[in-house]
């Protein structure tokens, strides 16, 4: 009866084990439950912990460089054209210390409304080709803001030196 609750401990402590990874690794191969002390499967190479973080790991470095090469060069062109603005209101607006102020405070209202539009979270589940067109225009013109940003960046530093 002694030894009842100490293998129920056990079995817990083992289950609560389990459910601290959170990384998705396509799951344990299914051998029966079998498994050694530390949680390895007896099967052979490939099958430890290790290597399925591993292999999950690059599985999801490989998704994410394979959409960050989707329309890449108009990326580019978006974040070269959103530079060369920053530049452009930096000098020509800034020219005579008038617009100053008013084209900071357009310029900053810009980027706030594009980066809310950018990260808000949508509330519908279902997703129209309007929709997804919306969120893809959206996204083209967050390369824009951050090639403002980059470029408003750079200008501090010219005028800092």
């Amino acid at each position: 009866m002694i030894s009842t609750p100490s293998r129920n401990k056990s079995h817990h402590r083992q289950h609560s084990w389990k459910i601290a990874f959170a990384l998705n690794t396509g799951g344990l191969p299914n051998n029966g439950d079998q498994e050694s002390i530390n949680g390895d499967t007896p099967t052979g190479l490939g099958q430890t912990r290790l290597s399925r973080l591993v292999a999950a790991g690059s599985r999801q470095l490989l998704e994410k460089l394979n959409s960050a090469r989707k329309n890449f060069p108009v990326k580019v062109f978006l974040l070269l054209l959103g530079f060369y603005t920053a530049n452009a209101l930096a000098t020509i607006l800034g020219q005579t210390g008038d617009w100053d102020v008013l084209v900071a405070g357009v310029v900053v209202a810009a980027i706030e409304g594009i980066g809310m539009l950018m990260y808000k979270k949508s509330k519908s589940v279902s997703s129209s080709s309007s929709k997804r067109r919306f969120e893809s225009l959206i996204v083209m013109v967050n390369y824009w803001k951050a090639g403002v940003c980059l470029g408003l960046f750079v200008d501090a530093f010219k005028l800092g030196s």
